[in-house]
């Protein structure tokens, strides 16, 4: 049996003990979080080689390929820091309940 992921709390929130369907929407949201928006950097050398390969295949011109990425890194931009950090910590969180869980990342 899994065990319970809890999100700890301050002196006006309780910890907050989540079921395992919680547990998987945390993350599926952390991963739409994660694609939407580019905040992981993997995807963000994805998006960078994916642009580099359509400049170097002729479906886009380097133009038009610099102007997706600047397209791309405002929206990253735009995504308030606090959402950003939000996202790193819910991640770690997350990561450190799999381990101690015996859940192992394929």
């Amino acid at each position: 049996m899994q065990k319970p992921m809890t999100l700890t709390g301050d002196g006006n929130v309780p910890a907050m003990p989540m079921t395992g369907a919680q547990v998987n929407h945390l993350r599926r949201l952390l991963a739409w979080m994660r694609c939407e928006y580019m905040l992981d950097e993997d995807m963000q050398r994805g998006y960078l080689q994916g642009l580099q390969m359509c400049a170097a295949h002729g479906l886009a011109d380097d133009e038009r390929a610099s102007e997706l990425l600047a397209e791309k890194a405002e929206q990253i931009n735009r995504v308030p820091i606090y959402v950003r950090q939000a996202v790193k910590m819910l991640t770690k969180a997350l990561r450190e309940h799999d381990k101690t869980s015996g859940i192992v990342e394929q």
